[in-house]
């Protein structure tokens, strides 16, 4: 059944064969389409994964779709091959699974129980290829199936924008839709960019919702985006972690809606019992109701971000007293002005999240020294920190002095990165290079006579000419010539 020179005996010298010789093999194999369709039933299955590359690279779709009607393997990561959406070949994949579901039960092919649409990365497949002889039988993985073992499980992570520009998504959902016995569509990562509900209702509509991981929500008007996706959200019982961000122009909120929907979006909060993973962006009903919002948390986060938001004293002081933080490993509050509220709060949260806390993210918060000096105790017990970001903080150079001796304590830091201290500025608010440098190369001896920093930094705010940073590192130094025209 083989073409001349391609014998079944290859399965047995392949793994000490030159690599030549397997191309030759899929090359003769490949120069006829109706041989080779032919050919696949006798295909040893150790040449299924570099032959399914080569036919889905050079788009050869009847072979394509033979191949997946007989596909010898459990998963097919379809996603990991594909630079682009190819319709074509998405197409031609699923044509093969509907071959396969309507062959004989008695074939000794089509084991295939799981598509996987995600994008893992090209180097899977070589990894899985070369692993293939290696990996001992009795000590493979079953797949799990949520359902009858017959049914297909593909895997996808769908973007959702305002406008789908291609037909590979609602391809996918339309084959799916017409066969809700045999498959269903599991999508771990999930984000939408839209306006209204109604353009991706009917999306979310042929989702195995309960498989739902990860969730984004990018949107210009974001109330009325979150509002209309509660009802989905009430499925998601394994959803882990939820990104909510508001873009472009921040229409007039009233209070009474404000207040309105921060009591409707906690009340969300409160069904999902496994978020780990709290990203909120530029939300403006965030301000005097946070506290309302993490009181309906059912299990402790390990990441929490407000980024872009503007808190009330309230607010910092929810965080300092909110048991769902005390598990705490990453914490983000960037673009978040604390400069007329008070450090205590900063303080009693550091200091309750100390022995967990790994990631800390205070860029471009207007704090001050009074801010520094009250954290710093609690900051110095923070064993476990590995990344520490400071940049954009108005810190004089002696309070700069004592976060790095402080800092200086934390071994696992990995990357830390600093502002320059205030005296490196003139009147006006411009950076003076030789200052910089000057203070920067002191604040970085005081740090490595406590411990070797791995990556660290120094910068400057935006140059007002060029808008270009200083910058001052292990191994760096940038900086522009408006900083230069003294």
């Amino acid at each position: 059944m083989f073409p001349q020179g391609c014998h079944s005996g290859l399965s047995r010298t392949s793994s000490r064969s030159p690599p030549r010789l397997l191309h030759l093999a899929q090359k003769s194999l490949l120069s006829n389409e109706a041989l080779a369709i032919l050919s696949l039933d006798q295909l040893p299955r150790e040449m299924f994964p570099a032959l399914f590359v080569e036919v889905f690279n050079r788009r050869l779709l009847n072979i394509l779709k033979a191949m997946v009607r007989v596909w010898p393997f459990e998963v097919l990561r379809l996603g990991a091959l594909m630079k682009r959406k190819q319709v074509d070949n998405l197409k031609a994949v699923l044509d093969g699974i509907d071959l396969m579901y309507a062959q004989n039960s008695d074939s000794r092919r089509g084991k295939l129980h799981v598509l996987d649409l995600r994008d893992a990365g090209w180097n899977i497949w070589n990894l899985w290829a070369q692993s293939i002889d290696d990996e001992p039988k009795a000590r493979r993985q079953p797949v799990e199936h949520k359902r009858p073992k017959s049914a297909l499980k593909v895997i996808a992570n769908i973007y959702v924008p305002e406008v789908i520009q291609d037909q590979f998504l609602p391809h996918l959902l339309l084959w799916v839709k017409e066969r809700a016995r045999l498959v269903h569509l599991c999508c771990h990562q999930l984000k939408i960019s839209v306006k209204s509900i109604h353009t991706f209702s009917r999306i979310l509509d042929v989702l195995d919702l309960s498989c739902t991981q990860e969730v984004q929500v990018d949107s210009t008007q974001l109330l009325f985006t979150l509002t209309e996706l509660a009802p989905y959200l009430d499925g998601m019982s394994s959803l882990h972690t939820l990104c909510v961000s508001h873009y472009g122009r921040l229409n007039h909120v009233t209070p009474e809606h404000k207040e309105l929907f921060n009591s409707d979006f906690a009340a969300q909060l409160a069904k999902l019992p496994h978020l780990r993973n709290l990203h909120l962006a530029s939300v403006c009903f965030l301000e005097d109701n946070l506290e309302q919002v993490l009181r309906c948390l059912r299990s402790p986060l390990e990441a929490l971000s407000v980024t872009g938001c503007l808190l009330s004293e309230v607010d910092v002081c929810s965080l300092s007293q909110c048991p769902s933080l005390c598990e705490l490993q990453h914490l983000y509050l960037s673009g978040i002005p604390l400069t007329h509220i008070s450090p205590e709060p900063l303080r009693v949260l550091l200091e309750r999240v100390a022995a967990t806390l790994m990631t800390l993210d205070l860029l471009h918060c207007e704090m001050t020294d009074s801010h520094l000096n009250a954290m710093l105790p609690a900051l110095s017990q923070c064993y476990q920190l590995s990344t520490f970001n400071f940049l954009g903080n108005g810190i004089s150079m002696a309070m700069m002095e004592e976060l790095v001796e402080h800092t200086g304590s934390l071994s696992a830091l990995r990357v830390e990165q600093y502002p320059a201290p205030l005296e490196s500025y003139r009147t006006q608010g411009i950076a003076h290079a030789p200052r910089f440098f000057q203070h920067c190369a002191e604040l970085l001896r005081r740090l490595q006579r406590r411990r070797q920093p791995k990556q660290v930094l120094f910068s400057t705010v935006p140059c007002s000419n060029c808008s270009r940073w200083m910058v001052f590192g292990l191994k760096l130094r940038k900086w522009c010539e408006c900083y230069l025209q003294d």
